[in-house]
């Protein structure tokens, strides 16, 4: 150990070259830089020291989700499956099919998903339901619902803290009659039940408020018209309100139109899927259900429509025809009772046949003419033909009457009672055997459509789906927080790696890597608000990162014989870099181990060094070059074992000009002879001259970096202004280094100082 005055006394090395030194060249700051093609490890080290970031990021997104998961209204889904048959051309045939033919239909599925979509049909639902009249409980905003829920359908005290009439459980309230003005649809009404089955109506900036009972119907005359009130039911304890509207019909049915999900499974199967989703189950199901009953109903109704108006027609004819063949035979009956028998001779048998073909004729003509009334009017073409045929049959019926006349009397007479009896008979045959047929087709017929699978009322919802949210929430989250953690790497342009100032300057310049000390964090948080900043080195001499500086002192000391003086500083480009923590900690370090130390606080802008160690600023290194205070005056000795301190003193105006004074040197010469390390800690580098200042008198000259903060550009000034001003700096401290993966043990690694020693060795 020495003393103030005494030579210093370092043990002998080896001499060797300084090739610790970083003289400036533009050709190695500034030329093209080797970077790995794909440094893995770098991009997980950065996710690692950005893991807070990221887990912050993630953790906000997903309780945002977890939040929504469980405020969202459910949303349910209810559906039905058609089939569209078609027959088959090559099936075989039978009377009833024969018939039926004629009024047989086929659709395609297209068309058929047309039809369940029309208005036709889902009117019939919308007022079947009286989907237009739309109540529901007045939930609190967002969350209300979930709480609702949330109580199993019990009634709530209405309320929030006695106001506002928010209902929080199952209160359900039955309007089937509410008809308004039409300029008056889509508004929101209230209503408040007043307990005892009582309510109270109020309108939304009207001033209508009526009260009245359950059960009963209300007509009210407003300007606009009439408002017609009904409320069948109301589950609700007093207080509780409820929201009312009136919507527009046709609204009503546009929005059931477009919500309906309407396809044909697999192509030209004839199977269609109707699905419909909302945020009610049981009127989900209600909707798509009446929906159906009404789209089946209609469907048979069309299938059948056109045998149910022939049989109409048919059973008004029926009657008739009837009452005529009675008639004939009761006269043909006469005519035998008062004549006898009359035989006919064979001209009138003749007579007879042929008329009675013509008749036949007739008939079927008038037949087929009564099945195609059934479809078609009496101009249509078809029509018009028959009646053509049918008059030549009049024709020809007329010519052979007159041939018949020519007989006697009685044959004639016979012949035309015998003619009635026979057409009579033949043609209400032929019309009762198709109206026979006709209601076989009414009562049997089937739909070529078939529900195959009814709607069921659902039990859970199809949304949200709660898991998946939250998964791809976190998915989300770790996405956008690495994205934010690269984008922030890349606009802070920090160096988070020691070997990138290493690859950077060509040279193995690193002399320690002081890792980010969790111990000193809890330290600063304890010492806010007292004035003195804790010093790591004497408080937790085991902490990685005094073991670090432990670590640079052995190797300042195998470099130190290859330097002109004991003169060391410590420059940082910037502020912020921990360059007043390192200096003071490696101050103490160096004093832990016998050597006798000097601590200067040169940075007379903002020097808080004396905040280390208890000590006032007002007695140090201003007062010693401007009043040429001895060193004596201006060192506090023994601010702890063997380290001695000159804070800046009183701060002076133009600090600049102040440094170039001859009495810092002869300052800085008289106390290395008295100390084995004089350590000084200037003002930033890029910011201020101060440093390159002091730098002309010190020995050795090391940049203090620090990990994520210290860029490329800021050490390649700061070298090229030392270089400028005559200073080779010795090296780098890479302060700050975050934990990184795949580090030995849990120390850091070193820079050239700990490869000499391994060299040595």
């Amino acid at each position: 150990m020495t003393t103030p005055g005494e030579p210093q006394s370092l043990t002998p090395v080896v001499p060797r070259p300084p090739l610790l030194s970083v003289p400036f060249d533009p050709r190695v700051v500034d030329g093209p830089q080797e970077e790995p093609a794909f440094d893995l490890k770098g991009y997980l080290n950065t996710l690692f020291d950005q893991r807070w970031l990221i887990g912050g990021i993630t953790a906000l997104i997903t309780l945002v989700a977890v939040l929504y998961a469980l405020v969202a209204k459910p949303v349910y889904e209810a559906n039905l499956m058609i089939h569209v048959e078609e027959e088959s051309p090559n099936a075989s045939k039978n009377i009833l099919s024969e018939a039926s033919s004629l009024f047989e239909t086929k659709k395609a599925a297209i068309a058929e998903m047309e039809l369940l979509r029309s208005r036709m049909v889902v009117s019939r639902a919308v007022d079947n339901l009286r989907l237009y009249i739309d109540v529901r409980p007045k939930y609190f905003p967002v969350a209300g619902f979930w709480f609702a829920n949330q109580n199993g359908g019990a009634l709530s005290q209405p309320g929030l803290f006695g106001y506002g009439g928010y209902v929080w459980g199952g209160e359900k309230a039955e309007v089937p009659l509410f008809e308004v003005p039409e300029a008056w649809l889509g508004r929101e009404f209230t209503l408040t039940a007043l307990g005892q089955q009582r309510f109270r109506f109020s309108g939304d900036g009207q001033r209508i408020v009526f009260d009245g009972d359950v059960g009963l119907r209300y007509r009210v005359p407003v300007p606009e018209g009439t408002i017609e009130l009904k409320v069948e039911r109301m589950q609700a304890n007093a207080g509780a309100r409820f929201t009312l509207r009136r919507m527009s019909r046709v609204a009503m049915i546009q929005g059931i139109q477009n919500a309906l999900m309407i396809t044909e499974q697999g192509k030209q199967s004839g199977i269609i899927e109707v699905k419909l989703q909302g945020e009610d189950a049981r009127r989900t199901h209600g909707v798509l259900s009446e929906i159906g009953r009404e789209y089946m109903r209609q469907n048979l109704a069309r299938k059948t429509e056109e045998a149910e108006k022939s049989l109409a027609f048919l059973n008004q004819q029926l009657p008739v025809l009837k009452r005529q063949l009675e008639q004939a035979e009761d006269r043909y009956n006469q005519f035998r009772n008062q004549h006898g028998t009359v035989d006919l001779q064979e001209e009138a048998r003749m007579s007879l046949a042929q008329a009675a073909a013509a008749r036949t004729r007739r008939i079927e003509l008038i037949q087929k003419k009564t099945e195609l009334l059934a479809r078609f009017t009496e101009d249509h073409p078809i029509v018009a033909a028959i009646n053509r045929q049918r008059r030549e049959v009049d024709a020809e019926i007329a010519e052979i009457n007159a041939r018949i006349k020519s007989l006697p009397a009685l044959e004639q007479d016979e012949t035309r009672l015998t003619r009635d009896i026979k057409v009579n008979t033949d043609l209400y045959t032929a019309l009762s055997n198709t109206a026979q047929q006709l209601r076989l087709i009414s009562v049997g017929r089937v739909s070529n459509v078939r529900m195959v699978d009814a709607p069921i009322p659902p039990e859970k919802p199809i949304r949200p789906n709660r898991p998946l949210i939250v998964a791809l929430a976190v998915v989300t989250g770790l996405f956008l927080g690495t994205l934010l953690a690269f984008a922030r790497k890349a606009l802070a342009g920090g160096i988070d790696d020691p070997y990138r100032i290493e690859r950077l300057l060509r040279a193995r310049v690193v002399y320690a890597t002081i890792p980010h000390s969790s111990n000193q964090d809890k330290l600063m948080r304890k010492s806010r608000g007292d004035g003195i900043l804790p010093l790591l080195a004497q408080i937790m001499p085991e902490d990685p990162a005094v073991e670090s500086l432990r670590s640079f002192r052995a190797a300042l000391q195998f470099s130190m014989p290859h330097f002109r003086n004991n003169i060391v500083m410590f420059a940082g480009p910037t502020r912020g870099l921990g360059k007043s923590f390192v200096s003071a900690n490696f101050a103490a370090v160096m004093a832990a181990s016998g050597k006798r130390v000097l601590l200067i606080d040169a940075d007379l802008r903002s020097g808080q060094l004396h905040r280390y160690f208890g000590v006032k600023r007002d007695r140090g290194l201003s007062s010693a070059i401007v009043k040429g205070s001895p060193a004596k005056d201006v060192i506090h000795h023994d601010v702890i074992e063997n380290l001695d301190f000159i804070p800046t003193g009183e701060l002076p105006s133009n600090r600049s000009e102040f440094l170039l004074h001859l009495n810092l040197g002869g300052l800085l010469q008289q106390v290395a002879c008295g100390y084995d390390l004089v350590l000084i800690d200037p003002p930033p580098l890029l910011e201020v001259a101060d440093a390159l200042i002091i730098g002309a008198h010190a020995g050795a000259v090391f940049i203090v970096a620090r990990s994520g903060r210290t860029n490329e550009a800021e050490i390649n000034e700061s070298i090229k202004r030392l270089n400028h001003a005559g200073v080779s700096p010795q090296g780098v401290l890479f302060n700050d280094m975050a934990p990184r993966l795949g580090a030995y043990g849990a120390y850091p690694r070193f820079g050239i100082a700990g490869q000499i020693g391994l060299s040595k060795a």
